[in-house]
């Protein structure tokens, strides 16, 4: 065998092995192509899910402490006011910053900032939890089952729809349950831009209830 038949023997054998590396590393991307887009799902899923967590777990004895704290700094600024008096709570006392602070663990690290920022001034943090903080007022919620399914839709898809079921107990030991539905919108992985519960299954109106019955 010549020098130029080894040559192109060579050649194509050096084809043939550069054909399966590329078709190699092809695959390899595409796994971790694959890899990256499971692991967005499942972050978006999560964020949801701790989201709800917070929301419909209760009694959350940081959230009645800090409230319990404000009320009371109101109670001594009206005091020191003359009676008729308007007035509001200072953002900057360390009551409310507190509050905020709570609200930033609890919630920041799901959302974005555009979403968060709202989520004070519009009482949807916390927002099942408001009656806690009276103190003849002791429900509580526990969640469970909780389905975070992506949408199907080629033109939604960072669309995200949600249930779960809440069991309700009142003060005088009543449990009822009641399944929540709603949409999230996660606009980056892990980072919920919109944030809507659509349904509650009547726990808001037992809520309401229960809290009218105990102060009257």
């Amino acid at each position: 065998m010549d020098n130029n038949q080894i040559k192109k023997i060579g050649g194509i054998l050096f084809l043939i092995s550069s054909c399966f590396l590329f078709a190699g590393c092809s695959e390899e991307k595409l796994e971790l192509q694959e890899e990256v887009v499971v692991s967005t799902e499942d972050k978006n899923k999560e964020a949801v899910r701790v989201v709800l967590e917070s929301e419909f777990t209760v009694p959350n004895e940081e959230y009645i402490l800090s409230q319990k704290n404000i009320e009371k700094k109101m109670d001594e600024i009206q005091q020191s006011l003359p009676e008729g008096t308007g007035f509001g709570m200072p953002m900057d006392s360390p009551e409310w910053l507190a509050y905020e602070e709570l609200v930033g663990k609890t919630y920041k690290p799901y959302f974005m900032d555009y979403t968060y920022e709202k989520l004070i001034p519009t009482n949807q943090a916390f927002q099942f939890h408001l009656s806690t903080e009276l103190e003849d007022v002791r429900y509580e919620m526990k969640v469970s089952d909780i389905q975070v399914t992506k949408s199907g839709n080629i033109n939604t898809p960072k669309f995200y729809d949600f249930t779960a079921q809440v069991e309700y107990t009142n003060n005088a030991g009543e449990v009822s349950q009641h399944e929540v539905k709603g949409t999230a919108i996660l606009s980056e992985p892990g980072k919920i831009g919109k944030f809507e519960i659509r349904d509650v299954g009547g726990l808001g109106e037992q809520v309401r209830v229960d809290r009218k019955w105990n102060i009257d």
